[in-house]
């Protein structure tokens, strides 16, 4: 399938207000780039939005990713996860759950889905002070089951702050 060239455009954007570019840069294995980086990002994002669209995704997909990108940059679980969830989350609202395909189906990707780590989330989760740089998959793995305890799926998690920073915005 693959992404449109807007699709790819968007995504971009999206990618670079995570701002893990920055925390990347710093922490990259000698040898890489920041440009390589998002080039393997985008090369794992359309494998799983391929997967998400086929409603073929599973967790273990995401995590596999997660761990290709660690592997490969040298850097920390937490911040490899961030651009892949992130692009994921929206490109599910944006593309998938407009198009109303079968109800079923979205219930059971929307729920295979991770919710973003960033400081935001953290401090939410009463974790203040923890880095990005500091998160291995362990510790990634028990944020994203305390979140799946406090809500119906983990995207909602963040999805809440979207909505109360839109709010505050007077955007909403």
């Amino acid at each position: 399938m693959g992404l449109t060239i807007y699709q790819k455009s968007v995504y971009l954007i999206i990618f670079n207000a995570t701002m893990i570019s920055r925390s990347v840069g710093k922490n990259i294995r000698a040898g890489e780039s920041v440009k390589d980086f998002k080039v393997r990002v985008f090369q794992e994002i359309e494998k799983l939005i391929d997967k998400l669209e086929e409603g073929k995704l599973t967790e273990k997909d995401i995590i596999d990713a997660i761990e290709s990108l660690v592997n490969e940059f040298g850097i920390s679980f937490g911040q490899a996860q961030k651009p892949i969830n992130v692009i994921l989350k929206y490109h599910f609202y944006l593309n998938l759950f407009l198009r109303k395909r079968r109800k079923d189906n979205m219930m059971k990707m929307k729920k295979i889905l991770h919710c973003p780590i960033d400081s935001i989330t953290l401090k939410k989760l009463g974790k203040r002070g923890i880095s990005l740089t500091k998160i291995d998959k362990e510790k990634y793995l028990e944020f994203q089951r305390e979140i799946e305890n406090r809500c119906n799926t983990r995207i909602e998690f963040d999805t809440q702050w979207d909505e109360r920073h839109l709010r505050e915005e007077g955007i909403l």
